[in-house]
């Protein structure tokens, strides 16, 4: 099934007040704001659920989207809360490393600020160090989608700012295009904005509504242009979709619900699809047509995808959670953490880092993965500026990292990148770097402290 696209031109930046609506977990989560309050919608995961906590603003009400696209209530959400506690759990496959002993390479940290809130949420960065997130608005009673770049935070509303919102956008290529959705006529669809120009493609569905106004969204879009993410075929099941040369095209799935949450360059996507209706997911790679299973045996769900094929993700490891996975020429790689019930690997760059998060004795660890080991990422930052670094999602190739943490007590969003050269704390950076002086971010460079 083909659907072609139209585009319309809109103005970045206007300042506007909507209705109250915050988010969860990319490609599975929705919010849709209803009387009483918003009600966010999110996945069923342990992340998922501490996602919309972070999120989320007083008077937020949950509901949780299960695989199929289901939607059940839950209680009510009084308040964000930065550190509840989550289940405990058997040993896993590794072990996770503090000290960051096992490499050498140590991060600055840019805290991207707000859009006149006081907290936000990377989700996603191109290789020149773009960002897009989102940031509470004054008063933090409402949520806008930003473009961070060149050192100022721009409000790309109404792209992902309205009554309804994904957890996006999650998504920018290095042109500058963000693939993520808008509200047109009351409904939430799939749409692609051109960042440079301004102009806001609205790429088209396969045809169905969810009950909550949401048609689908665009998750992901490579270098190419090209897009990927879900779409609803009618008010209760999904499809993934690739979005290339104007015409959006349905995957498929195993024979059930899917969705597509990455694309890399070669138009490889990467996601989750069921053989029923209301069966368990499972990660698959598609290419050329053709969905490949991942992982048969359990649930599963891949994340992202680089340009060398190689797919991470995580999936449901009997007794103890949830583990993440790295899938590389045909081998599935247990990364499970030992003591943790739930670590997901969201992103993989062209030189094998995977960043993610994983649960550590009740709380929210962002971690890299490379030279063979799981390292926390926040024994690689300075310490002692007060960061507790607890979600990334997304690395590029220069080895930038994105996602949030807690910094005097709010969520903020930040922009990790490697420290390797004195030549880096020139007189804009070192301020941009946290540091009080030039002298101090030289040192950190040369000692790591």
């Amino acid at each position: 099934m083909k659907h072609s696209s139209f585009s319309v031109a809109l103005p970045i930046g206007l300042a506007a007040l909507v209705g109250v609506a915050v988010s969860a977990l990319a490609g599975s989560a929705q919010t849709a704001t209803r009387p009483g309050g918003p009600v966010i919608v999110v996945g069923i995961s342990v992340l998922d659920q501490k996602l919309a906590h972070d999120m989320a603003g007083n008077g937020a009400r949950i509901v949780t989207l299960d695989s199929a696209g289901i939607i059940t209530p839950q209680s009510n959400l009084n308040a964000a809360h930065k550190s509840s506690t989550v289940p405990q759990t058997a040993p896993g496959a590794n072990s996770f490393l503090h000290d960051g002993t096992i490499t050498a390479q140590r991060y600055f940290i840019t805290d991207l600020g707000t859009l006149g809130g006081t907290e936000s949420f990377a989700y996603a960065v191109n290789d020149y160090g773009q960002v897009v997130g989102t940031s509470r608005m004054p008063g933090d009673f409402t949520t806008h989608s930003f473009l961070y770049a060149n050192g100022k935070m721009t409000d790309l509303y109404p792209l992902n700012s309205q009554g309804v919102q994904t957890v996006g956008p999650s998504s920018i290529n290095n042109a500058g295009q963000i693939a993520s959705g808008v509200i047109v006529d009351g409904v939430y669809v799939p749409a692609i904005l051109d960042s440079v120009t301004g102009n806001l493609t609205l790429i088209g569905s396969l045809g169905g509504v969810a009950d909550f106004l949401f048609a689908g969204v665009a998750t992901s879009i490579n270098d190419e242009g090209n897009a990927t993410g879900y779409s609803y075929l009618d008010n209760l099941n999904r499809h993934g979709f690739l979005y290339s040369d104007n015409v959006m095209t349905d995957i498929g799935s195993f024979g059930g619900y899917s969705a597509g949450l990455a694309i890399n360059d070669e138009n490889e996507i990467a996601g989750f699809a069921s053989d029923t209706y209301n069966g368990a997911a499972h990660a698959f790679v598609y290419s050329d047509g053709v969905m490949t299973d991942l992982d048969s045996d359990t649930e599963s769900y891949a994340e992202g995808i680089n340009n060398r094929g190689q797919v991470v993700g995580h999936f449901f490891h009997i007794p103890d959670g949830d583990h993440a996975f790295l899938y590389s020429q045909g081998n599935f790689t247990d990364l499970g953490l030992a003591g943790s019930p739930e670590t997901v690997a969201y992103a993989i760059n062209n030189d094998g880092q995977i960043v993610g998060t994983t649960l550590i004795a009740g709380k929210e660890r962002a971690f890299i993965f490379e030279n063979a080991a799981i390292v926390d990422l926040n024994s690689l930052i300075p310490q002692d500026f007060g960061w507790e670094l607890t979600d990334a999602f997304d690395v590029n190739h220069q080895g930038q990292i994105v996602g949030y943490g807690v910094v005097n007590d709010k969520f903020r969003a930040y922009l990790l990148t490697p420290a390797t050269s004195a030549d880096q704390c020139t007189e804009d950076a070192w301020m941009r770097f946290g540091f009080k002086n030039q002298g101090l971010c030289v040192r950190y460079v040369n000692t790591g402290k």
